[in-house]
């Protein structure tokens, strides 16, 4: 495959086999969704299709790159030595040969499950000590740096005596130390400085990113697109460049009419302060609050009332309406009771937020701009990040997957009725390829938005998957069998306030309703219906992809 010869990136799409383009429609990041890519390719015995899988197998060496178990595995195939850049095999086969994996890791692995950063962070320094030659706890510290919004000590722990061969490695590490410290600039210039490592664009398009982060658009376009023509395959470099030449990504737009704002809360007093301070400092043009308080027995009577006259004050009555409620009916049930209401049912939109969110002051004009894009959407959604580590997504834009030959439903097994949605975005950290707006098949039921005629006419969410998130998804799938998909707005940013610690364990009481509130919504959808709708939502994908190529090459060509 000779891009030299592709006359435009449509051309270059419609050669594609159908199973590997249903891949990249999904993306072209996350470690496991990249060797998936990769696999496929080399076991098609199609030698047009090896420059994709070098590239996904450089990209995720470039996403993880102090991951010694993939190094192994990989360099263990013949079929991938042979066709890997030199300067990417050495940097595996360095990798390789100074990671390993420690013969007994029970005690490390159950303080990762109790979440106890600190102390965590202590034993990989130990560990780190004792055996300053194995990259294993070199990878590790980077990891839970990371994860703990804790740079510099990602960058103490990355002063050791480097083994020959990894300086590529190290480098794409620290860029990346430096991206989440907000130096831009200094990311994109070590960037440049990996050679192929990471295959034909990576470094250019992580430049590219970098510069667009720094507020640089013109050196990011010239980069983005530099890395688009190397690997015109790069479905996720693709959408973010469309969104950046179209302007969708600081696109903002009033919702045509008034939406009510809905919010439910149980006993998280605290938190709930904090998003309705955020919510009262965002731009609320023709929004109305409605919160419900579902027994709590805190203090959110308190600071419902001192929030009430807070509303009035600033923005006049019937703005903000308190409901209290005996008893605890369960997230679906509080859903239900106040979409239901003839005060909400007025308004044009409903938007539904948790109680533990942080929302930026232009999030309703983020919604407006993706109604005005993707007007026909069963609901709009928003990209969801860690409100300690914003690298860390915890939502973004899922899609169906299924296996259309899968045995029917079956009620003897866990998952009788096997679906899931793709997760992309927790198999890497975010760099910016996730800020796109698109359709998808699920978005997250912490800030989504609706039309209220369209959210009515669906029908309400299933009270019988309580207490468990999954009614968001449940009413999710419906609307895609309804041929009403979600559109995911990754211009939108919140930052959720999730749990750590102690306080982030569940009971296996809590853990065994959940897995038993799955197995019945995998029940309430026939298996046929589920594969429609993936087939159905490729087909949007195409078609956006398509429309999105259109407008990137004529940029290209100018």
């Amino acid at each position: 495959m000779d891009n030299a010869s592709i006359s435009s990136l449509t051309d270059f799409w419609l050669t594609l086999p159908e199973e590997l383009k249903a891949k990249l429609r999904l993306g072209f990041t996350g470690k496991l969704h990249l060797l998936d890519i990769a696999g496929w390719c080399l076991r098609s015995g199609n030698p047009t299709l090896t420059p994709v899988a070098i590239d996904a197998l450089q990209t995720a060496l470039g996403e993880n790159p102090l991951d010694g178990e993939m190094a192994t595995e990989l360099i263990s195939h013949e079929s991938v030595r042979t066709i890997l850049h030199r300067d990417t095999l050495a940097a595996l086969t360095a990798l390789a040969a100074n990671w390993r994996k420690p013969d007994n890791t029970s005690y490390f692995e159950r303080l990762l499950t109790q979440r106890d950063f600190s102390k965590t962070k202590y034993f990989i320094e130990q560990s780190a000590a004792r055996k300053p030659d194995n990259l294993f706890w070199r990878e590790q510290a980077v990891t839970m740096g990371l994860i703990d919004n804790d740079p510099d000590w990602v960058v103490s722990m990355m002063e050791f005596d480097t083994p020959a061969g990894i300086k590529p490695l190290m480098v794409n590490v620290k860029a990346r130390i430096d991206l989440f410290q907000n130096r831009h600039h200094d990311s994109a210039r070590l960037s440049q400085h990996v050679g192929q490592t990471f295959g034909p664009a990576f470094s250019t398009f992580r430049a590219g990113l970098c510069m667009l982060d720094e507020g640089d658009k013109a050196s990011a376009n010239l980069l983005l697109l530099d890395g688009l023509a190397r690997t015109p395959w790069n479905s996720s470099l693709l959408m973010r460049v469309h969104d950046l030449l179209t302007g969708w990504d600081t696109d903002h737009h009033s919702l045509p009419g008034s939406t009510a704002i809905l919010l439910y809360s149980w006993n998280k007093g605290i938190e709930l302060d904090a998003t309705l301070h955020s919510l009262m400092e965002s731009d609320l043009s023709g929004g109305a609050v409605f919160v419900l308080d579902n027994g709590s027995t805190d203090n959110t009577a308190e600071i419902l009332s001192s929030w009430q006259s807070r509303f009035e004050m600033a923005l006049g009555p019937d703005r903000f309406t308190a409901i209290t409620l005996p008893v605890n009916i369960g997230a679906p049930a509080a859903r239900n009771w106040l979409m239901n209401l003839d005060a909400v049912q007025k308004h044009d939109f409903i938007c539904y937020l948790d109680d533990d969110i942080l929302l930026p002051q232009d999030w309703l004009l983020k919604f407006g701009s993706a109604v005005r894009q993707y007007p026909d959407a069963g609901v709009w959604g928003c990209k969801v990040v860690d409100h300690v580590n914003q690298s860390l997504i915890q939502s973004a834009d899922s899609h169906l997957s299924v296996d259309p030959e899968a045995i029917p439903l079956d009620l003897t097994r866990t998952a009788p009725n096997p679906f899931k949605l793709t997760d992309l975005h927790i198999q890497s950290l975010d760099t910016g390829l996730f800020d796109i707006l698109r359709p998808c098949a699920s978005v997250t039921g912490c800030c989504h938005l609706f039309r209220t005629k369209k959210l009515l006419e669906s029908g309400d969410f299933a009270i019988h998957l309580s207490p468990s998130q999954y009614d968001d998804l449940e009413h999710d799938l419906r609307l895609c069998e309804a041929g009403l998909f979600p559109v995911y707005q990754g211009h939108l940013t919140i930052r959720h306030k999730k749990r750590t610690g102690a306080a982030s364990r569940v009971s296996m009481q809590e853990e065994g309703n959940a897995l038993g509130n799955k197995y019945k919504m995998q029940t309430m959808h026939e298996h046929g219906n589920i594969v429609s709708a993936m087939k159905a939502e490729q087909n949007l994908l195409e078609n956006d992809l398509l429309m999105k190529m259109g407008i990137v090459e004529q940029a290209m060509l100018g």
